[in-house]
C-alpha cells in the first residue's frame, strides 16, 4: 500500500483556452468525449474550450462542463494509450471507470477538487460521462439562475482555524464562511460581497500574507447555495448511481463515500458545505498513496497537495504530460517504458 496511486481532478479555476485541444487532436477517444459534450449540450462546448473567449469559459453555466469534460477526455487518452488499447471509460450506459486501466495503473482513490469531485465519480464508475456532463451542466444552470450571490477569496498564509475565528469576529453568523480548506496556510472563503469584502479587509490586518478575489459568478460551498439542493436532488433521481469501483474520498466528510445510495445526499451537502481537501489528501496519504496523478487543465490541484503531503506528483493536462505520465507510471511498477 505504501505506493498506491491516487487520482485527482481539478474544480473551477482551472478553466483556460486551449484545454483539451492538444488530446482533441491527438486521441481518438478524446475526440470522442468532446464531440459527446458538444452533442448532449447542444452547443459547441470543444470549440468554447479550445478558442474561447475566456469571459464566456469562465461563466459558471459554461466552465462547469468544460472541466469535466476535459478531464474525462484526458482519462480516456489515458486509457487508449496503455498496452492493448485499455477500453472506454464509459461503454453505453456502462461506465466501468478506472476499471478499464490495466491493473497497474488503476488507482487505490480517486477524488476531486470542488466540482472536480464529479470528474471522480465518473473515473470511480459511479456515473457514466453523459450522466455526469447532464448533472454538472444542470447544476452550473441552477446556481446561475437561483443560486446565492456573492463573492469568493483566496487567502494565503493563514489556516482556516485562523480565518474561522476572523470571520466569527468580523461578520455575522452565515454571512461568510470558509468555502475550501486547500492546505495548511490556504484557504478559501465564500459570502456575500459586502461580507467577503470586510473579512478581506480584516484578515489582510491579521497576517494573511495574500488575499485574492476570485472571478466566479457565485459562491459555491456557502450555506445560500444550498438554496438549490432540492432542485439538484429532484434532477438527481433521473440518473443512475452506482457504487465505485474504487474508493471515491468525498469533499463533504474526507472519507470514501459509503456507496451509491448515500452519493446524491452528499453532492446536495457540497453545495452548501466546506470542501476538507486538506483532510482528502491527509487521508489518501496516510493509507499509502505515495504518487498523486492531476487529471484535467492545469497543476492547480498538484499545487495544494504539494503544500499537504511528501508525495510524487504527477499531471495529464495534454499529450506531452500524458507520455511522462505513463512512463512514470509503468517505471515505477516495474513495467516497461514504452
Amino acid at each position: 500500500m505504501g505506493s498506491a496511486l491516487a487520482y485527482v481532478f481539478p474544480g473551477q479555476g482551472s478553466q483556460a483556452v486551449g484545454m483539451g485541444r492538444d488530446v482533441f487532436e491527438s486521441s481518438a477517444r478524446a475526440r470522442e468525449t468532446f464531440l459527446e459534450a458538444d452533442s448532449i449540450l447542444g452547443y459547441k462546448l470543444s470549440e468554447l474550450c479550445f478558442n474561447g473567449p475566456a469571459e464566456k469559459l469562465n461563466d459558471t453555466t459554461f466552465a462547469q462542463p468544460a472541466i469535466l469534460t476535459t478531464s474525462v477526455a484526458l482519462l480516456e487518452a489515458l486509457a487508449e494509450s496503455t498496452n492493448g488499447g485499455g477500453g472506454r471509460i464509459t461503454i453505453g450506459r456502462e461506465p466501468r471507470g478506472v476499471a478499464a486501466l490495466p491493473a497497474e495503473l488503476r488507482p487505490a482513490f480517486v477524488a476531486g477538487h470542488s466540482l472536480g469531485e464529479y470528474s471522480a465519480l465518473v473515473a470511480a464508475g459511479v456515473l457514466t460521462f453523459s450522466d455526469a456532463l447532464r448533472l454538472v451542466a444542470e447544476r452550473g444552470r441552477l446556481a446561475a439562475t437561483k443560486g446565492a450571490r456573492g463573492a469568493m477569496a483566496a487567502i494565503i498564509g493563514l489556516s482556516a482555524e485562523e480565518v474561522d475565528r476572523v470571520i466569527a469576529d468580523t461578520v455575522p453568523t452565515g454571512m461568510a464562511v470558509v468555502a475550501n480548506d486547500n492546505g495548511p496556510s490556504q484557504v478559501t472563503i465564500a459570502g456575500d460581497a459586502e461580507s467577503v469584502a470586510t473579512v478581506s479587509r480584516a484578515l489582510a490586518e491579521r497576517g494573511a500574507r495574500k488575499v485574492v478575489p476570485l472571478r466566479i459568478s457565485g459562491p459555491f460551498h456557502f450555506p445560500a447555495m444550498g438554496r438549490i439542493g432540492a432542485d439538484l436532488n429532484t434532477f438527481m433521481r433521473g440518473l443512475s448511481f452506482r457504487d465505485p469501483v474504487v474508493p471515491v474520498v468525498a469533499n463533504v466528510s474526507a472519507l470514501p463515500h459509503l456507496g451509491a445510495i448515500a452519493i446524491p445526499d452528499a453532492l446536495v451537502r457540497h453545495l452548501s458545505q466546506r470542501v476538507e481537501w486538506l483532510r482528502s489528501v491527509r487521508f489518501m496519504a496516510e493509507r499509502g498513496a505515495s504518487t498523486f496523478v492531476e487529471i484535467g487543465a492545469g497543476q492547480v490541484v498538484n499545487g495544494l497537495v504539494k503544500r499537504i503531503a511528501d508525495v510524487r506528483l504527477l499531471n495529464i493536462s495534454d499529450r506531452a504530460t500524458l507520455s511522462i505520465a505513463l512512463r512514470s507510471l509503468r517505471a515505477r511498477q516495474g513495467g516497461s517504458p514504452a
